[in-house]
């Protein structure tokens, strides 16, 4: 690492007992003797800043708020000559990495920097190893197909900017795996990496397990919550399925994504959380802006940059790859001992259209390693349909071809609106009869919310 400091004191004397002191260790000194200056060379990425409390054109700790703005992982120490309690508590909650009192100690100053630089280098080591732990436990995000490749190139260019990101595909196709590499490649990678699915808590429960609450603030709540926001204070909160959130819970979110500051249920304190927001969707949010389900300005500050995640029938090249990977994995876990695909079954797991995505891909190789006997998995083992592995597209032409065959010679008939209902209904029953009337797994099984879902039930008379 190159040892670069910046100083950023009006007292020039300062400035040459800085240099004098440590330039023979090998740092790198530069210096400014205004604040604007100063910031301006905080964009070349100084390593440890030196920066005085007092300066001509402004004050200290406004800079040190705009330096951990400018250059998070910078390394701050506040010099001044005029220290004060309250400052120097100010400075260490704003993030100051120590505190330095003129005139200063020179031995006392190298002992300071020299723990800076070391604690750079733990940093940094340890950012590499949450690396590389994200590798070795989520192997299942590799490609090598077009769309695939775009993902990844597009979790490189967000990952270092602290912007709001939006994930968006079908289930199973690996959303929070994406909102977690973008959190190991980024500045907050040393931060928690808090997950939560919208559509797996009660709406009434979703906002107390968001900002949490105080104890008496409704009936059961016999002791302080500390929410997910801020469980997630320096690090990144995953909020998956979105569009969940009630229409309030969602003004709630905006209001924190905007002044970075939230409110507990039973509160009247306002707490400020340092928290990147990334939000998944299983479904088009433009069309739940459309439909009035969701909040148009909720959406465009989640929509800064949208990642889109391909189904598995899209990067069908992708197949081998994920297969062997999820193959090793399950026969080291498993203990099965020694596996391999039969032809067949190779070629089935590329035909077939898996329609729950990388997950099932997952979940059918784990399955067939276990029932399987002998070292070879055959077609049978893997318990999916030939048939199967036709698209919804092509089941839904075939079936339709035939009923439709004479409707098009008939005017004056609602033939869209009739067919789309009768599919509709249709899918609401099957699916409501697999859950055995589950609204809540049917809601999640179609994609849709339950509210959507009861006007449903209630317009086809479905029972």
């Amino acid at each position: 690492m190159d040892k670069k400091i910046l100083v950023i004191d009006d007292d020039e004397s300062i400035i040459w007992v800085i240099k004098k002191a440590l330039e023979p260790s090998g740092y790198g000194i530069i210096s400014r003797t205004k604040l604007s200056s100063g910031l301006r060379a905080v964009q070349d990425k100084p390593h440890v800043i030196l920066l005085d409390l007092v300066l001509p054109d402004g004050d200290g700790l406004e800079g040190l708020r705009e330096i951990r703005s400018l250059n998070p992982d910078a390394i701050v120490i506040m010099i001044t000559a005029h220290a004060r309690m309250q400052s120097t508590i100010t400075a260490m909650k704003e993030g100051a990495y120590d505190y330095l009192e003129k005139p200063f100690d020179i031995e006392e100053l190298k002992i300071v920097v020299e723990k800076a630089f070391r604690d750079l280098s733990l940093r940094e080591e340890l950012r590499e190893f949450k690396k590389a732990a994200f590798e070795t436990e989520f192997p299942q995000m590799i490609g090598k197909s077009p769309k695939m490749l775009k993902v990844f190139k597009d979790i490189g260019k967000v990952a270092p900017k602290d912007i709001t990101v939006l994930i968006t595909g079908e289930s199973g196709t690996g959303k929070e795996l994406v909102a977690k590499a973008i959190h190991f490649n980024s500045r907050r990678s040393l931060g928690p990496f808090v997950a939560i699915n919208s559509a797996s808590i009660p709406r009434e429960l979703l906002e107390s397990e968001l900002f949490g609450y105080k104890k008496g603030a409704f009936t059961g709540a016999i002791k302080n919550k500390t929410g997910k926001i801020e469980s997630a204070n320096g690090g990144t909160l995953f909020l998956d399925e979105i569009y969940e959130m009630d229409s309030s819970l969602q003004a709630k979110l905006l209001r924190f994504l905007q002044e970075k500051e939230f409110t507990p249920l039973g509160s009247n304190e306002n707490i400020s959380a340092d928290v990147r927001i990334i939000g998944a969707a299983n479904k088009d949010l433009a069309e739940a802006v459309a439909r009035g389900s969701f909040r148009e300005d909720l959406f465009y500050r989640f929509n800064v940059v949208q990642i889109k995640l391909p189904p598995l029938r899209e990067r069908k090249e992708d197949i081998p790859l994920l297969v062997r990977n999820f193959l090793r994995e399950a026969v080291e876990k498993l203990e099965t001992g020694e596996k391999e695909f039969s032809k067949d079954a190779t070629a089935l797991l590329i035909k077939y259209d898996w329609p729950g995505n990388v997950r099932e891909l997952e979940n059918v190789i784990k399955r067939a390693c276990v029932l399987s006997t002998g070292t070879v998995i055959e077609k049978k083992d893997l318990l999916i349909e030939e048939g199967a592995s036709y698209s919804i597209k092509d089941f839904l032409e075939e079936k339709l071809k035939h009923y439709l065959k004479d409707m098009t010679k008939v005017s004056n008939f609602n033939l869209y609106g009739t067919v789309l209902s009768e599919v509709e209904k249709a899918l609401i029953t099957i699916v409501m009869r697999e859950t055995n009337g589950n609204q809540l797994k049917t809601a999640k099984v179609l994609g849709i919310n339950r509210n959507t879902l009861r006007t449903k039930i209630k317009e086809y008379k479905i029972k």
